[in-house]
Order: C-alpha cells, then sequence, then structure tokens
C-alpha cells in the first residue's frame, strides 16, 4: 500500500518544473497545473482549482478527500478494503483546517404548478376565461448559475444565494377560449369548435435570485431559504390545438416584460419544495385582467 501512495506522488512529479523543500510543482506553458505540498502528516495534491487530501494512516491505509467525499484503502490480512464517507461540516474542517464554503441551494431544475392568486375581470362582459386546468399548467426552470456568499466568520449555516436561470411557463386554460391583443386591451376569444383539444399561453423569463439560506445547525442537511427573484421577459405565445392541427401566435399580449417575486425554499439536501407568488401583475396595468401567478413545486 506504501507502493501505491509513492506511486500516486511519483506520477504527479513527472514533468516538475521546480521544486521548494516540501512543494513540487508541474507547469506547464508557464502555467502551474499541478502542486503538491508534503508536510509530513498529509500531502495536499492541487490541480487547478480542486485539492485532493492524502493521509497516511496509522495501520497500512491511505485516506484520500476530494470534496466532501472521502475514500480509506486499506491493505489487511483479508485482502485490501476499500470505504468511502461523506463529510459533514466538522469532518470536513478536520480534513481542510478550515469550514466549507457556503454553496446554498438553487437547482439545476425545478418543476411546479402554475395558478393564479387572484383575477379580477372588472370592465369584462366575459368571465372565467383565464381559469386554468391545473394538471397541465406547469413551470420548469433551468437555473444555469449560482453563487453563495457566507454571512458568518467562524461558522456555515447563514448565507445569500444568487445565480441566473430560465423559467417557462404554461397556462393551460380550463374552458374553450384564447386571447388576442385588441388595440392594446386583452380580450377573450371563444373556441366554438367542439375538435378543441387544448388552448394555452407560453411564457419565458429569464430569472435572478437572491436568497437568504439558513442551514439548521443540528442537521445542516436540512435548510430553509426566503427572498425575492427578478425576471425579465423572453417572450410568449398563444396555442390552440383543434383536431391535431397546431395554430401558434407569438404576440407580446401585454404580459409585463420585468417581473418579481417572494419565494420561499424548505428542503433536505438537494431536494426541495418551494412556493413563489409574483407580487407584479401579469398584465400591465389596465391591459387585462387583474391576477397575481402563483406558483408550487419541488426542486431536484
Amino acid at each position: 500500500m506504501k507502493n501505491i501512495y509513492l506511486f500516486l506522488i511519483l506520477t504527479l512529479a513527472l514533468g516538475l518544473t521546480s521544486r521548494a523543500q516540501d512543494t513540487v510543482r508541474v507547469n506547464v506553458l508557464g502555467k502551474n497545473m499541478v502542486t503538491v505540498i508534503d508536510n509530513g502528516a498529509k500531502t495536499d495534491v492541487k490541480i487547478g482549482d480542486n485539492t485532493v487530501n492524502v493521509q497516511q494512516g496509522k495501520t497500512d491505509s491511505v485516506k484520500i478527500r476530494l470534496g466532501r467525499k472521502t475514500m480509506v484503502v486499506t491493505d489487511g490480512k483479508h485482502g485490501t478494503k476499500v470505504a468511502f464517507d461523506n463529510l459533514d461540516d466538522e469532518k470536513y474542517k478536520k480534513w481542510t483546517g478550515h469550514a466549507p464554503k457556503f454553496k446554498g441551494h438553487w437547482s439545476t431544475l425545478e418543476l411546479g404548478i402554475n395558478t393564479f392568486s387572484t383575477v379580477d375581470y372588472k370592465g369584462y362582459a366575459t368571465k372565467n376565461f383565464m381559469d386554468l386546468n391545473l394538471n397541465k399548467s406547469l413551470e420548469v426552470n433551468i437555473n444555469l448559475f449560482k453563487y453563495g456568499i457566507a454571512l458568518q466568520k467562524n461558522k456555515n449555516n447563514i448565507g445569500l444565494v444568487t445565480g441566473l436561470g430560465f423559467n417557462f411557463n404554461d397556462y393551460r386554460f380550463a374552458n374553450s377560449f384564447t386571447i388576442k391583443n385588441d388595440m392594446g386591451y386583452i380580450v377573450p376569444v371563444p373556441i366554438t369548435d367542439a375538435k378543441l383539444e387544448k388552448s394555452k399561453l407560453s411564457t419565458g423569463f429569464l430569472t435572478v435570485p437572491l436568497l437568504l439560506e439558513i442551514h439548521f445547525p443540528r442537521d445542516s442537511k436540512l435548510w430553509m431559504s426566503m427572498g425575492v427573484i427578478g425576471g425579465i421577459k423572453m417572450g410568449s405565445h398563444s396555442k390552440v390545438k383543434i383536431d391535431g392541427t397546431k395554430t401558434k401566435d407569438h404576440n407580446d399580449f401585454d404580459i409585463n416584460p420585468f417581473r418579481g417575486g417572494s419565494t420561499v425554499r424548505l428542503g433536505y439536501k438537494s431536494f426541495y419544495l418551494y412556493g413563489t407568488y409574483n407580487f407584479t401583475p401579469f398584465f400591465r396595468d389596465g391591459r387585462g385582467p387583474v391576477m397575481d401567478p402563483f406558483t408550487i413545486g419541488i426542486g431536484i
């Protein structure tokens, strides 16, 4: 097992261009690619932004850490055993000498159900044309970038989370209507064809969150966050499907180009439940029914 340990260090040292007493650096085209630091108790191998810790155990074993994962390789009488473990904050601090960075949660994929918390049809002779089929009024969020900011010096329980994502919403009409923009005002359009299969309104937004996240001290895997999510509209369209034939209308529909909402999230590890209430009206002021979108869903 010691031979494996020495082989790892010697392999990483190939192509070294500079060497200190306890440090080996590997440079490629003048750029430091690999740094090996040996302080006797452990060896740190830094490859780019990633650091691998290697420790020689008291017995004939080697311990290796990468991020929050560890692997312990033990050579005994009955052969070689390999054990894996996930590090909590305390174990991570023992390995590295410092608390882990605060990352927060802004999941790659979120799935939700859309509704409107209030709808005011004042001024309309036709009512309920924006009623939704909740089973098919879905939200999909694809969150691509995330950045966490710790708010504590010696602990890692509270922080801010921001990022960037894409929000897509389908509002499936429950009744036989679609909508159109008539001289700057949203009006219902009844659909009388008996072969109507579906009618919906779809929107797309670019979103940016600002969330305060708290990890419960006794179990850092359990957490909650709350804050605001801003959005900029990328596009919108209506779709009507009659007897297999689809018709789309790419239109602004006087939907507010900017959106602001409040959100609350409760999670365990990477899974969470969320609710988002958009306090910005769906349509521009005075252009359509007054209603506030609301979504509940899960993040995975």
